[in-house]
């Protein structure tokens, strides 16, 4: 019963309290999908950088590398396998075609995180509106009753202030979880880049810097991995 007298009480606030809830509804379904996906990745992540390490530290690691990748699809197993096919081209060209696959992953990552920036600003906006219009409407009834139904007119304010609470919630709530996000994702961002990092000295370390730096045999033998 309390409930459904809270529920009253809130959308009491006017019509612009439904638009609210929409929005509320959205906040949460993006920040659910995002959560699960990026510590999903952080998660992949840090087992990954471990297994890789103990591959390419074993006999014929390049192969078997290239086969965990294959057989293990993510971010950081694509940005791997980038790696793996452009061996025979030079560090900064290998670069440019990495960073290019980054950042094909960092859209993903940013996927639906501009409705939480938007709903940073749209809401309490839409608040301040619901706000004003219920204030207007408790001057109006003062118009016509004048003040001798303070309680109505009180009332009726009290509600009104209700949209300003709740855009303010929705704000603080989008923020937070934004904020939250963008330090996942920079995690994120580091992991990619010393996955990298880690295949990158593991080709110097066997003298496989660029293409100069391939004898024939070599070439042919990294073609077969």
């Amino acid at each position: 019963m309390n409930i459904f007298h809270s529920l009253g009480v809130l959308f009491d606030g006017g019509p612009l309290m439904y638009v609210m809830l929409v929005l509320l509804l959205v906040a949460i379904t993006v920040i659910i999908e995002r959560f699960y996906f990026l510590h999903s990745v952080i998660k992949t992540g840090s087992s990954f950088t471990e297994e890789i390490k103990s591959i390419l530290k074993s006999d014929n690691g390049l192969k078997k590398a290239k086969e965990y990748c294959n057989e293990h699809p993510g971010i950081y197993s694509s940005l791997l396998l980038v790696d793996f096919n452009n061996l025979c081209l030079t560090k900064e060209e290998r670069d440019e075609v990495l960073t290019e696959e980054a950042m094909k992953h960092t859209r993903e990552m940013e996927r639906y995180m501009w409705v939480l920036d938007t709903l940073i600003t749209m809401a309490p906006l839409l608040g301040l509106l619901g706000t004003i219009i219920g204030i207007m409407i408790s001057f109006n009834v003062i118009s016509k009753t004048g003040v001798s139904h303070p309680t109505a007119i009180t009332g009726g304010v009290a509600l009104a202030l209700l949209n300003t609470a709740a855009g303010l919630i929705i704000a603080i709530l989008c923020l937070g979880f934004f904020n939250y996000f963008q330090n996942k994702i920079i995690s994120i961002k580091k992991q990619m880049e010393f996955v990298v990092l880690q295949f990158e000295n593991f080709i110097k370390r066997n003298e496989l810097k660029d293409n100069n730096s391939f004898s024939s045999n070599e070439k042919k033998k990294v073609q077969l991995v």
